[in-house]
């Protein structure tokens, strides 16, 4: 008898691995948001190794999904569909149960907390606009905070995972031309990515902007180049990275030509380097535990959060 589901695609990175990258770049996460290491406690303005930790750790949270396998009906766009809208259609409610429901009750947290604080004024249209559009601009104005962006990206993102793999070719390219097009106009700066998100619901934008970084990399380790050479190019390349966007940032003004330049390697560059050494951090029993409990350590991370700011807001009205 035949089983109702195989790997057709598969996954290359052990579990072990995945979960200890994640586990780092967790790690990196409560850094970069707490200030340890990132502010300098004197002057209050963030280091250097804010400003380099912002170049990559997101985008290898988006990228780690399409480094894994994929589960899906055998032949189930090898008839004449274009698209498997019921495969697509159980992938999503799996998704939604797994990152919506702790999206509806965190945000749902927050709102009563911005109310009963009262740390602005309450529009109930505006925190619904906020919560279905998924745009950090507007949940920090609507609710006060917008740590919670990553989750409505990150559902959108799986469920494009679920097309990419149950679709042919001319939805593939589809995504691929938008998603191409939306990063291009995004890093060349010609349009703000929040801005395009205060129309478009759901977080679609953030979630096309990345998918291009998961499906290069993915199409890169498939080819499988030798290993002798691509470490040492990485950890250069990275260098002349880090260079850049110390020269950029420390000893010269901005310029947008170096920033374009730290934008389009680092995500790549840093995945690599964490790909290259995954065995080395699955062996960290630490890493792992935090990888396995990421996302409630980054969502509890922020709750904590939320009720030291608000607590500070009434403390400095009342003084």
């Amino acid at each position: 008898m035949q089983k109702d589901y195989n790997f057709e695609v598969p996954s290359l990175i052990s579990r072990d691995a995945s979960t200890a990258i994640k586990g780092l770049l967790m790690l990196l996460v409560v850094f970069g948001h707490t200030g340890l290491l990132t502010t300098d406690f004197l002057t209050g303005e963030r280091t250097f190794f804010y400003k380099w930790l912002y170049t990559f750790h997101v985008y290898i949270f988006f990228i780690l999904p399409f480094i894994y396998g994929y589960k899906r009906k055998p032949g189930a766009v090898n008839g004449g569909q274009i698209i498997n809208i019921q495969q697509i259609t159980k992938d999503v409610k799996h998704v939604v149960i797994k990152i919506g429901v702790p999206y509806c009750w965190f945000y749902l947290f927050s709102a009563i907390i911005f109310v009963v604080v009262g740390a602005g004024k309450i529009d109930l249209g505006g925190m619904l606009y906020a919560f279905v559009f998924g745009n950090e601009f507007l949940m920090n104005k609507y609710i006060g905070f917008d740590f919670m962006w990553f989750l409505p990206a990150m559902l959108v993102l799986m469920s494009l995972k679920s097309v990419w793999y149950n679709s042919k070719q001319i939805i593939r390219n589809t995504i691929i031309v938008i998603s191409f097009l939306l990063w291009c106009l995004t890093i060349f700066k010609i349009l703000q990515q929040s801005f395009v998100g205060l129309f478009v619901p759901f977080a679609i934008t953030q979630a096309l902007y990345y998918i291009i970084w998961g499906l290069t990399i993915r199409w890169v380790l498939e080819k499988q180049l030798p290993a002798k050479w691509q470490m040492l190019v990485v950890i250069l390349l990275i260098g002349i990275c880090l260079v850049l966007l110390y020269y950029n940032n420390e000893l010269s003004g901005p310029n947008l030509n170096v920033r374009k330049i730290v934008q389009l390697f680092m995500p790549i560059l840093a995945f690599f380097f964490l790909y290259e050494i995954k065995n080395l951090l699955s062996k960290s029993k630490v890493l792992k535990f935090i990888g396995t409990y990421s996302l409630q350590i980054y969502l509890y991370m922020f709750m904590c959060s939320i009720f030291f700011l608000p607590s500070s807001y009434i403390l400095l009205n009342k003084v």
